[in-house]
C-alpha cells in the first residue's frame, strides 16, 4: 500500500470549485488566502494557513544522498509491504551530488556505487558461461569508469523515478524536515518562495506549504556532507577580494581577470580544482598558490586498478610491518600511497581521508612549487591571507581565490556512545562498511529488515569507529581501524544472520563481490584459498591489532565501548566457504533459470 495523507495532493480549500482553482492563466493551481500559488502535484503537499495536511508511512526517510537512497532501496527489496516517504532539501536527489562542482567525478569505481538495484558503471562483461555471476549484464570494476557529477545526479534521479513507480515510495523535494521534540511530530514545510523554474525536475512552488508526518520510524543521516557552493565561506572575507566557490572556477577563468589563483585546500576537492586549473585551463604551474593546511595521505589509483593485487598489498603491508607507520610505508613504496612532497615532507602526513589520484594527476599536482604550508586560513583581507602560522601577501586586483575548504569529513565525528539504531529512529551516518557508503546503508537497510524491531541486537553487530580519539580521519584510524571494525561487523552479521552471506556477496554495492571482477567465481576462490589464502585475512588482522601487534597503536579503536558480541571474531575458513557456496548455490539458480527456453 502506497503512503497516504489526509487530504494530500488535493486542493488546500476543498470548498473551492474548479472556478475559483483558475486562475487568470487557467492554471490548475490552488489560490491560497494570501495570493500565493500552490499547486496540485505528487512533488508538494498541500495545506492552508489553518491546518496542515498529515502524511502516513512506516519509514521518513530525510536526505536523498548516497546513504538515503541506498537504504532506500534495500528497504524496498527485502520488507514487500514497507511504505516510505523521502524528504529533501535539494530540488532532486543525489545528495551534495548536487551542488557539486561541474568537472567532479567519483574517486572510486562506478560498478559499486549507488544501489543494489540500478547500475551506474559502463565497463560490463560479456557472457561467460563458468561465471554464474557475469551473463553480460554487470558492471566490471575499472578504476577508469568513473562516474561524471552529472552521471551521478541523473543516475539518481531514474533511481527516484523506480521508487516512485513501485507505489510504495512518495518523494518529496524542495521542503525542509523538522522534528519537535516536545511534541514529538516530524513536519515539513516548503523553502522555495519563488515560483521561477530552472530544470525539468523543479516544480512551482507556493510561499508556504507545511505538512505533519506520521511514521514508524525515521531515518536521518548524520554526516551532513557540504560543498562550497551551497554553504557561505567558513572564514571572514574582505568584500573586495575574488574569493569564489570551486564550482566557480571555471567561469571566473574565463572571463580573462586573472593572472594568478589561489586554491585553498588538498582534499578531494582542492586536487581536482588543482588539476582542473593545470589541465583544463592550460595555467602554468607557476601562477598558483597551494594552501595547504595539513599534509594527507593520497591512494595511487594506478595500483588499485588491478584489484586482487591492490589486496595483497594490503595483506603485506599489514602483515609485514611492525607499526602502523611503517605499514604505510611499505604502500607508499610499492605505490599504493603516496605524498605529495616526500622530499620537502620531513613527516608522514597525519591525514587520511581517502582522496584518490593517479601519476598523471600527481606530476601536476607536484608542478606547482608555490605551496603554502602555514595552518589553516582564519581570514582573508585586502592583499592578505591570514593563517594560523602567518600570513600571506596577494595582489587582490588580479587574483583568484578558489574555495576548496572542508568543515569535516564524510566519515563524520562521531561521539562515544552515538548509536545506528534507536526507538523509532536510524542513523545513517557512520561508515561499518571502510569507505563505501553504498554498502554500509544497504546493510543496515538489511539489518532493520532482518531484526525487526530488535534494535538492541542490530547495535550489537555494527562496529564502527566513534569517539574523537579513534573518529579522527588518522591513519590508524579511518584506514587500519575502519577495515578492524568493518570484519567484526561482517563476521557477526555472517554468523548471526544466515541469509546475510548471500544478501552481501550478491550486492553491486560490495567491491569485492565477484560479479565486479575478470575470472568472477573461480578467480574469487583461488584468491580467498590458493596461495593468498584470503579467506585468513580477517581472523589474523584482528589478532594482531587484538594483542598489540603494532608498537604503536595501544587500543583496538573503540571496540570495548560496544559491548562486543562473542561472535564478532573472524570468520572461520570453514564458514567462509559456506557463505561462498550458498551464494553461489543462489545465483547459479537464478541463472539457470534465466538461460532456460
Amino acid at each position: 500500500m502506497a503512503p497516504k495523507a489526509d487530504s494530500m495532493i488535493r486542493n488546500c480549500n476543498e470548498n473551492d470549485n474548479d472556478n475559483k482553482n483558475r486562475n487568470s492563466n487557467g492554471d490548475s493551481r490552488n489560490l491560497n488566502n494570501n495570493g500565493s500559488t500552490s499547486i496540485n502535484n505528487d512533488n508538494i503537499a498541500c495545506a492552508n494557513n489553518d491546518s496542515m495536511n498529515t502524511l502516513h508511512c512506516d519509514y521518513l526517510v530525510v536526505g536523498a544522498g548516497t546513504a538515503g537512497m541506498s537504504f532506500i532501496d534495500t528497504l524496498l527489496t527485502e520488507n514487500s509491504t514497507a511504505t516510505i516517504i523521502l524528504v529533501d532539501r535539494n530540488i532532486k536527489p543525489g545528495g551534495h551530488w548536487v551542488h557539486a562542482y561541474p568537472f567532479v567525478k567519483l574517486h572510486q569505481a562506478s560498478c559499486n556505487y549507488g544501489v543494489n538495484s540500478v547500475q551506474l558503471g559502463k565497463s560490463r562483461t560479456s557472457t561467460n558461461p563458468w561465471n554464474p555471476w557475469n551473463n553480460g549484464s554487470y558492471e566490471l570494476y575499472d578504476m577508469d569508469d568513473r562516474a561524471t557529477g552529472t552521471e551521478v545526479v541523473e543516475y539518481y534521479q531514474k533511481v527516484r523515478e523506480m521508487f516512485e513507480q513501485t507505489g510504495r515510495v512518495q518523494c518529496y523535494f524542495h521542503v525542509e524536515y523538522n522534528f519537535n521534540e516536545k511534541t514529538g511530530l516530524h513536519t515539513l514545510h516548503s523553502i522555495i518562495t519563488s515560483s521561477s523554474t530552472s530544470g525539468k525536475d523543479d516544480k512551482l512552488s507556493p510561499r508556504f506549504i507545511a505538512a505533519t508526518v506520521k511514521c514508524t520510524k525515521v531515518v536521518t543521516v548524520s554526516n551532513n556532507v557540504t560543498v562550497p557552493s551551497n554553504r557561505t565561506p567558513l572564514i571572514p572575507v574582505n568584500k573586495c577580494v575574488h574569493f569564489v566557490p570551486v564550482n566557480d572556477l571555471s567561469s571566473s577563468v574565463q572571463s580573462g581577470k586573472y593572472k594568478k589563483y589561489i586554491v585553498f585546500g588538498n582534499g578531494k576537492t582542492g586536487t581536482d580544482a588543482l588539476v582542473h586549473l593545470i589541465e583544463h585551463h592550460k595555467i602554468d604551474p607557476s601562477q598558483i598558490t597551494w594552501i595547504i593546511s595539513r599534509d594527507v595521505w593520497y591512494w595511487l589509483r594506478d595500483v588499485m586498478k588491478n584489484f586482487y593485487g591492490m589486496i595483497s598489498i594490503f595483506k603485506c603491508g599489514l602483515f609485514e610491518s611492525n607499526s602502523v607507520k611503517e605499514c604505510f610505508r611499505i604502500f607508499e613504496n610499492v605505490g599504493l600511497f603516496c605524498k605529495l612532497d616526500p622530499k620537502r615532507q620531513t613527516e608522514d602526513p597525519k591525514v587520511f581521508k581517502g582522496p584518490a589520484i593517479d601519476r598523471k594527476e600527481l606530476h601536476m599536482m607536484r608542478s606547482v612549487t608555490n605551496v603554502v604550508r602555514l595552518g589553516r586560513a582564519t581570514s582573508i583581507e585586502k592583499n592578505k591571507i591570514l593563517l594560523v602560522e602567518g600570513h600571506l601577501d596577494f595582489s587582490t586586483e588580479d587574483t583568484l581565490l578558489i574555495d576548496c575548504m572542508n568543515d569535516h569529513w564524510v566519515g563524520g565525528i562521531y561521539h562515544e556512545d552515538f548509536t545506528i539504531f534507536e526507538s523509532g529512529k536510524i542513523n545513517l551516518g557512520p561508515q561499518i562498511i571502510h569507505f563505501n557508503s553504498s554498502a554500509t546503508s544497504a546493510v543496515l537497510a538489511f539489518l532493520e529488515c532482518a531484526l525487526n524491531d530488535d534494535d538492541a541486537s542490530k547495535n550489537k553487530y555494527c562496529y564502527f569507529l566513534r569517539g574523537k580519539q579513534y573518529s579522527e580521519p588518522r591513519p590508524e584510524n579511518s584506514f587500519l581501524g575502519a577495515i578492524y571494525l568493518q570484519d567484526k561487523t561482517l563476521s557477526v552479521l555472517m554468523k548471526k544472520i544466515p541469509k546475510f552471506s548471500i544478501f552481501f556477496m550478491n550486492s553491486r554495492t560490495n567491491v569485492i563481490s565477484p560479479q565486479h571482477h575478470k575470472g568472477g567465481l573461480i578467480r574469487f576462490l583461488w584468491f580467498l584459498y590458493g596461495p593468498e589464502q584470503f579467506a585468513k585475512f580477517g581472523k589474523n588482522l584482528t589478532t594482531k591489532i587484538d594483542s598489540n601487534g603494532f608498537n604503536d597503536l595501544n587500543h583496538c579503536f573503540g571496540i570495548e565501548s560496544f559491548n562486543e558480541d562473542q561472535d564478532a571474531t573472524s570468520l572461520p575458513v570453514g564458514m567462509i566457504t559456506i557463505a561462498v557456496v550458498a551464494a553461489v548455490a543462489v545465483v547459479t539458480a537464478k541463472y539457470l533459470s534465466s538461460s532456460s527456453p
